[in-house]
C-alpha cells in the first residue's frame, strides 16, 4: 500500500478518533499503539527510520523502508509518524497531512493523566517484566525524543529527556515549536488543521475529497481510563503484568488531580 495520509499531531490530539474516523472512511490507518498490538509490526524497523528523520538526512532517495514500517497501511496517525512526518512527506509526494491540535496547557494536562504515570512507572520495570517486542518500543519512544527539535545539535541522554517529560514549560514549548514547525513545512494544498473537539467530519471530509458518513457521529476515543486499557491490553499475557497495570491506574488517578 501507498501512505496517503499522514497525521502529523502529537498524541493526546485526538489521534485515536482521528484513526477510527479515517477508517470509517475507508482507510486502513496505523496508530501508535499499532507498533505494539499489530503482530506484523517490528518495532526494529524504526530505528534507522527515526535516526534519518532527527538527523534531518531526509532525502527522496531514502536509505530506510518506510514502505515496510507501513506495509499494510494507507493512513498513518499518532507517534512515532508525527516525529517522521518530513520524511515520509517526501516519500510519498502525493500524502496528505492532518494536524490536529488543541491548546498548550490542555495537551500538556492530557499527558499528565495519561502518558506521565506510564513513564513514572515503566522506570521500574525490569527488563524481564516486559515482552521482548515492548521493550523495544518503550527504547524506541524514548529514542523519538532524543532530538526535540531541529536547532538542537547535541543528542540528549535518557535522563534528560526523562527531566524534559515532567517539564511542563519546556514540553508546551515544544509541543507548539512542533505545531508551528509544521505549519511552516508543509505546503498549504496538502495540509487540514482541525481543532480538537470543534472540527469533525465536514473538513475532513472536504479535504479527503469524500462523502461524509450519515448518521454516523465523529469518534471521541481514548480518554484516560481508555488510554490505560488499551495499553495494558496489549500485554495483557505477560506474569506479573496485571499487578503493574494495577499500579499504574492508582498513579494514574493521583495524576488526575493536578
Amino acid at each position: 500500500m501507498t501512505l496517503q495520509i499522514i497525521g502529523a499531531g502529537y498524541s493526546r490530539t485526538g489521534t485515536l478518533s482521528l484513526c477510527q474516523a479515517l477508517e470509517t472512511l475507508g482507510f486502513k490507518t496505523h496508530h501508535g499503539m499499532s507498533v505494539i498490538t499489530d503482530p506484523k509490526q517490528d518495532p526494529s524497523v524504526w530505528w534507522p527510520l527515526l535516526q534519518e528523520q532527527q538527523q534531518q538526512q531526509c532525502t527522496n532517495k531514502t536509505i530506510a523502508d518506510w514502505d515496510k514500517a507501513y506495509n499494510h497501511y494507507d493512513a498513518a496517525v499518532d507517534w512515532p509518524t508525527c516525529v517522521c512526518y518530513k520524511s515520509l512527506m517526501q516519500h510519498y509526494p502525493e500524502s496528505k497531512v492532518i494536524l490536529v491540535v488543541r491548546s498548550p496547557e490542555s495537551w500538556y494536562k492530557s499527558v499528565q493523566r495519561t502518558i506521565l504515570p506510564l513513564v513514572r512507572l515503566s522506570r521500574k520495570f525490569k527488563d524481564s517484566m516486559l515482552p521482548d517486542h515492548v521493550k523495544q518500543v518503550r527504547a524506541l519512544w524514548l529514542q523519538s525524543f532524543i532530538y526535540k527539535n531541529e536547532q538542537q545539535k547535541a543528542p540528549m541522554d535518557v535522563n534528560e529527556v526523562y527531566h524534559l517529560l515532567f517539564d511542563a514549560a519546556a514540553m508546551r514549548k515544544m509541543y507548539m515549536d512542533h505545531i508551528e514547525d509544521v505549519k511552516r513545512s508543509v505546503p498549504a494544498d496538502r495540509l487540514l488543521v482541525m481543532t480538537l473537539g470543534l472540527d469533525e467530519w465536514d473538513p475532513l471530509c472536504k479535504f479527503l475529497g469524500v462523502q461524509v458518513p450519515k448518521d454516523i457521529p465523529y469518534p471521541c476515543s481514548n480518554s484516560s481510563d481508555d488510554f490505560s486499557n488499551i495499553f495494558w491490553s496489549a500485554m495483557r499475557h505477560k506474569k506479573r503484568t496485571k499487578k503493574a497495570a494495577a499500579t499504574y491506574k492508582t498513579e494514574s488517578r493521583h495524576s488526575r488531580r493536578v
